[in-house]
C-alpha cells in the first residue's frame, strides 16, 4: 500500500518538493551527475502524487512530511 493512498492532504508537498529537490542537487554534485540533475528537475514539476513516489524511492520518512 502506498503513503500516497493515506490521508495525502496533510502532507506538506512544498517543503517535500524542496527536500527532494535539495537531495538530487547532492547526487548532481557528488554522485550522478546530470542524473541527478534531470531528478531534481522533475521534482520541481511533479505532481503531489509523483513527488510521493520519488520520496519513497529515496528512502524519505514521509511521516516527517505530516502537517
Amino acid at each position: 500500500m502506498s503513503f500516497f493512498s493515506k490521508k495525502n492532504d496533510e502532507i506538506d508537498y512544498e517543503r517535500l518538493r524542496s527536500d527532494l529537490m535539495d537531495e538530487y542537487g547532492a547526487q548532481a554534485v557528488t554522485i550522478t551527475g546530470a542524473l541527478g540533475y534531470c531528478d531534481m528537475c522533475d521534482a520541481q514539476k511533479a505532481d503531489k502524487e509523483e513527488l510521493v513516489k520519488m520520496a519513497e524511492r529515496e528512502g524519505f520518512n514521509l511521516k516527517k512530511y505530516r502537517k
